[in-house]
């Protein structure tokens, strides 16, 4: 189950659990505006792909 945070103009993607999944997101994010910068341990979330505003 994917789970969706935002701090501001970042935004945290919990639960991705292929690639194609995240590949399909990075994507998605592009169209809306939004790099991608990487995947983190963010601690109180966990694992997590970060995405940033541009």
């Amino acid at each position: 189950m994917i789970k969706t945070y935002k701090k501001g103009n970042i935004i945290f993607i919990q639960g991705i659990r292929t690639w194609k999944e995240l590949v399909s997101l990075v994507k998605r994010a592009e169209k809306a505006g939004y790099k991608y910068v990487g995947y983190h341990n963010i601690e109180p979330i966990g694992d997590v792909a970060v995405f940033e505003k541009k």
